[in-house]
């Protein structure tokens, strides 16, 4: 018997099942779903899987990933869940339909990207509200951003503010914590 390991076992009906019942309870609640595929090393079979079941886009960290995805026919759109780095901008546009940013070089970068091969990208601008992970230290400086995303980057939609809790310094998403993103 050839068998590998780590070796991941997918039950397909409780995948399904799950899925289904957590897209339900989102779509209640006017929450819309982004299946992600890191933790399963983007295999195609679970992307395919997701989509099936109703999520609204993939998303990962690895742009390979996606390019794998994207061969085998799953179509996005797909969201890149980490900040690129600017030699990265070519294939993120390439690839993605979305990303993560944090830094307004980052964004002037990928405003030229996309003007190169004529296409928008949507931008989740994150705050950083001390996990130390990524994000906008200043908050007017994020604010005004965001709003120059909004008026002056012709190739880039603002789809919304974004913040990564519970990770790298293990801030809690408290109501209190969520509430500075609010405020912002």
């Amino acid at each position: 018997m050839n068998r590998q390991y780590p070796r991941l076992v997918l039950r397909d009906s409780s995948f399904r099942s799950n899925a289904r019942e957590t897209i339900s309870r989102c779509a209640a609640c006017g929450i819309q779903v982004c299946g992600v595929i890191k933790g399963v090393n983007g295999l195609p079979e679970v992307a395919r899987r997701f989509r099936e079941c109703g999520v609204t886009q993939l998303g990962t960290s690895r742009l390979e990933q996606v390019e794998r995805c994207r061969q085998a026919g799953i179509p996005g759109p797909y969201l890149l869940i980490r900040i690129p780095g600017p030699t990265e901008l070519p294939e993120l546009v390439r690839l993605c339909e979305m990303s993560l940013q944090s830094e307004r070089k980052t964004l002037d970068l990928l405003e030229q990207e996309c003007t190169r091969q004529e296409k928008s990208h949507a931008v989740i601008i994150m705050a950083d509200l001390g996990d130390l992970r990524e994000g906008f230290w200043d908050k007017d400086e994020m604010v005004d951003v965001c709003a120059e995303v909004e008026e002056h980057m012709d190739n880039l939609d603002l789809a919304g503010v974004g913040v990564n809790v519970g990770c790298y310094g293990s801030v809690v998403a408290t109501p209190e914590k969520l509430q500075e993103l609010v405020d912002v």
